[in-house]
């Protein structure tokens, strides 16, 4: 009798066991269903609006960028509607104004040049690698890909030296770009189209002014088109 309770025994407490083990693996799996990450590439194209004012400046012709990176989520809530994005792109900028550098004696100035022939020609370009940092919100689940989202954050970009292509003359190198600036940005949307805004915290060039003694205060407003593959 004391044998057969014993096994009667064991065995209940296996079965309890087992069903103790089968719930939690249930509520496992059920959690781990609910959260997912958005980890997204993403590519887009902005046009730059100059947003310092500096006298007889002239924007003219199409001034903007391209750019493409990897965006990594983190979830901060149980169904993943919320999430801190951390990520690294690329971006390549080029604008078109009457900003002319001048190279002599191996130091290089600016000139505002006024004139409607020459101001369409002066380019310059440059790249960046940039570190985006975003809050993002949207309102997906783990089996809908097609959602509203709103998201916004901070770009730390690390600048490479600009090239000037003036209206006549050789190209220019200018190593006198900031290296290091940051902006702040919102993107929102539905899904493939999203609209972006951005607005640099910094200027571009270090503490240069034209030879009309003016601040070159070169920092831009973006307004563009951003899209994100998961």
């Amino acid at each position: 009798m004391e044998t057969t309770l014993k096994i009667l025994t064991r065995k209940n407490l296996f079965f309890l066991t087992s069903l103790i083990s089968f719930s939690l693996f249930s509520q496992s799996s059920e959690q781990l269903e609910e959260n997912y990450r958005e980890d997204q590439f993403y590519f887009g194209s902005s046009y730059f609006i100059q947003s310092e004012s500096i006298p007889d400046f002239k924007q003219n012709g199409f001034s903007g960028n391209f750019q493409f990176g990897f965006i990594r989520d983190f979830p901060i809530n149980n169904n993943s509607t919320r999430a801190i994005g951390i990520g690294l792109g690329y971006e390549r900028n080029f604008f078109t104004s009457n900003i002319q550098p001048i190279q002599e004696n191996s130091k290089i100035d600016y000139r505002i040049v006024v004139s409607k022939f020459l101001e369409s020609k002066n380019k310059i370009s440059f790249s960046t690698i940039a570190i985006p940092i975003e809050y993002r919100w949207r309102t997906s689940d783990i089996n809908e890909f097609k959602f509203w989202r709103v998201y916004s954050g901070f770009k730390l970009k690390k600048n490479f030296p600009l090239y000037s292509n003036p209206s006549y003359g050789s190209e220019l190198k200018i190593d006198e770009i900031e290296d290091w600036t940051s902006s702040i940005y919102l993107n929102a949307g539905y899904n493939t189209w999203n609209i972006s805004l951005e607005y640099d915290l910094n200027p571009l060039i270090k503490n240069k002014k034209t030879l009309n003694g003016d601040n070159l205060n070169l920092s831009f407003f973006r307004l563009g088109l951003i899209f994100y593959i998961l």
